[in-house]
């Protein structure tokens, strides 16, 4: 029996798997695994990063994330 089936693996909705799991919701994620924020080469002023993160990384960051 499944909670919720997250469509998207990108970082709307690997965000919204994390916070379905804090709240122990067993989910899915389904994702072509083409994300546009793949693209993005990098990403600056965000919060405990001052240095910045491409795309790829916080992809992987929200995945290994949702793994836990």
């Amino acid at each position: 029996m499944l909670d919720c089936l997250v469509i998207g693996g990108g970082p709307a909705g690997l965000t919204a798997a994390i916070d379905l799991a804090r709240y122990r919701k067993s989910i899915t994620v389904h994702d072509a695994g083409h994300s546009r924020a793949a693209l993005i080469p990098k990403s600056h002023n965000y919060p405990a990063f001052p240095t910045g993160f491409s795309g790829a990384e916080l992809l992987g960051r929200l995945a290994q994330q949702v793994a836990f």
